[in-house]
């Protein structure tokens, strides 16, 4: 079954060929963050990069594009948690050839608290883009 829906720490994502939603996200969970001594001072700051590899070629699509994190602080059932999800933002460029692809964000900490981490941290992030059935263009 396709699916378009955004990932949380699942390990495949499902696009259409030339789209560019859904957003890619990824959820930074507390487990991780407890694992590797993340804090919330560090994460104010980072540097979040993107790559996507074809794996047919081992050639990269995206090469070390700056991605997002984004802070959720209104959590009901947590409310003294903050949620942190990494997220990238496809351009039609990036997805205007089908296959399958491999992802990975990088966290690289500044100041003080120097160093990265690759997300995610075990296993691989598979983007399927599928080919469209239907080419629209804006005119």
């Amino acid at each position: 079954m396709y699916t378009s829906s955004p990932i949380y720490n699942n390990k495949n994502f499902f696009i259409r060929k030339n789209s560019t939603l859904p957003v890619l996200k990824y959820l930074l969970t507390q487990r991780i963050r407890e694992k590797y001594d993340i804090t919330d001072d560090m994460l104010e700051n980072v540097a979040i990069t993107f790559s996507m590899i074809q794996v047919k070629n081992s050639i990269y699509k995206i090469a070390n594009v700056p991605a997002n994190l984004v802070i959720n602080r209104q959590r009901p059932e947590f409310p003294d948690e903050v949620e942190y999800t990494l997220t990238y933002n496809f351009k039609i460029k990036d997805t205007n050839m089908a296959g399958l692809f491999r992802g990975e964000f990088v966290l690289d900490f500044l100041g003080d608290n120097c160093g990265k981490i690759k997300m995610p941290v075990s296993g691989d992030l598979n983007i399927w883009i599928n080919d469209s059935i239907t080419m629209t263009e804006v005119v």
